[in-house]
């Protein structure tokens, strides 16, 4: 709905529609959701109300409009700091390009009004993000952010394809750093059928450069195609990171010796601005091809088939997501547990086991997913954070964690000793999900401590409590 809105493009034929279809149903919203990524899909929802108001902003600069612009900034920042730093960097770069354009129009004005209303509502835009400004700048240090490393950005780069590459497989809207891992095994895949997809891919990119043609040639699109040209570049290159394109070196510098572009390990979220860019360049060749069919047969036809080609372009989206993506229930054994440990008012923290940041729940038809425990049992678990990715085991800095952490995985303790341990980092219970029962890599030999007392089993679950030394 917002991209019907808000999309600056025309809406004649209904290029209107077909841009906001295009703009909901694509790959790089369909690997989005499979992942769980819904923070990230509300700052992209919201990309087009930014687009919108940045035009407007530049034609007119007032108080309404520069309000409704970072008030949208806000808003994207809430829900994802990557997006939020993306549109940032188009903001700066337009209305450097506007206030370059005024100068030498000599439109001091508009000049003295972009730079007014830029000052005043940006500064009121870094006090209502002080929120999470002020600990981040008095944290630093301790920032995740801040500490991914060469490993981190390896192990998130953009994925590239058996038979597109890394270039093509980003203009095609994949390359997120997961297709390469054993999880993109679990979904359906346009690519899969792919002379098929082939077809539609090619059918799609012809509306999408006839609408740069003619973007280029109507000079009541030009200014906008221009724009959108040049993010849309800059989209590829950025999401292209350091995969195996030509483009990697200069993503590598940008990692290397801008403070702020580690937190674009995974780069291909750029990609969301390149969607941007298809999205007003295909309604563009809509309206071409409607004007060129004028006089000819079949011209209701033709316009419907464009319109299944998003659709056709990502259709296991249909359905549900093929019905892969479905509710399920949280066992009524880890039900009864919070009930358990509920009854307990005292002050305690429960250790949840296996401890691994993601591993696959039978429950949840045994898909891989983010530990939940945290989430269903409360803040009083502590749980495995160690995402085990290509060379990169864990990204937490906290002492205390990898204290326990280490008397988990690697200490050689006996298991007495280990419960003692425990309890002085008042952990009174442990939980152990049974779902990677003889596949875990972990073996949790201090489980078998005499110190432990079983309180509740189930096939899924069981509940232990530390007893008093």
């Amino acid at each position: 709905y917002l991209a019907l809105k808000y999309l600056p493009v025309p809406k004649k034929y209904y290029a209107n529609y077909w841009a906001a279809l295009f703009y909901t149903i694509n790959p790089f919203v369909y690997e989005r959701f499979l992942a769980g990524h819904w923070t990230h899909l509300f700052s992209y929802a919201l990309l087009p109300i930014f687009i919108f108001y940045l035009f407007k902003f530049a034609k007119n600069p007032n108080w309404q409009n520069s309000a409704w612009l970072f008030g949208i900034l806000f808003l994207i920042g809430i829900f994802s700091l990557q997006f939020l730093v993306m549109v940032i960097l188009i903001l700066t770069i337009y209305l450097l390009y506007q206030i370059l354009k005024n100068l030498i129009s000599k439109n001091k004005k508009q000049l003295a009004d972009i730079f007014k209303f830029t000052l005043i509502n940006g500064f009121i835009f870094l006090i209502i993000s002080s929120y999470w400004l002020i600990p981040y700048l008095i944290n630093q240090p301790k920032s995740i952010i801040n500490n991914f490393n060469q490993e981190n950005i390896e192990a998130f780069k953009t994925s590239s394809d058996s038979r597109l590459g890394t270039s093509l497989n980003v203009l095609a809207l994949y390359g997120f750093w997961n297709e390469n891992q054993p999880w993109a095994q679990y979904w359906l895949w346009p690519k899969n059928n792919f002379i098929f997809w082939l077809t539609i891919s090619a059918l799609l990119f012809i509306i999408i450069i006839l609408g740069i043609y003619y973007g280029l040639k109507n000079k009541n699109y030009r200014q906008k195609t221009i724009f959108f040209l040049i993010s849309g570049c800059l989209a590829f290159i950025f999401s292209c990171g350091i995969g195996n394109t030509i483009l990697g070196p200069i993503n590598q510098w940008l990692f290397d010796n801008i403070f702020f572009w580690p937190g674009f390990r995974d780069t291909n979220k750029f990609s969301g601005l390149l969607i941007l860019s298809y999205a007003y360049f295909g309604a563009i060749g809509i309206v071409f091809i409607n004007q060129k069919l004028q006089e000819k047969k079949f011209k209701k036809i033709i316009l419907y088939a464009l319109f299944l080609i998003p659709f056709l372009y990502t259709y296991p989206m249909l359905g549900g997501f093929a019905r892969q993506l479905q509710p399920v229930w949280y066992p009524k054994s880890w039900e009864q547990v919070n009930q358990l440990l509920d009854q307990d008012k005292t002050n305690y923290q429960v250790l949840f086991l296996p401890w691994h940041q993601y591993f696959s729940l039978e429950f949840n038809n045994n898909l891989v997913t983010i530990d939940p425990a945290a989430k269903f049992f409360g803040p009083k678990i502590i749980q495995g954070q160690n995402m085990e990715l290509d060379n990169v085991f864990s990204q937490t800095k906290s002492a205390e964690y990898q204290q326990i952490e280490n008397l988990i995985i690697t200490s050689n303790k006996k298991p007495d000793d280990i419960m003692a341990d425990f309890l002085q980092k008042n952990i009174k219970y442990i939980i152990f999900s049974q779902d990677l029962i003889n596949q875990d890599n972990f073996e949790y030999l201090f489980l078998t401590s005499s110190k432990l007392q079983k309180i509740y089993s189930a096939p899924e679950i069981i509940l232990y409590k530390l007893g008093n030394f």
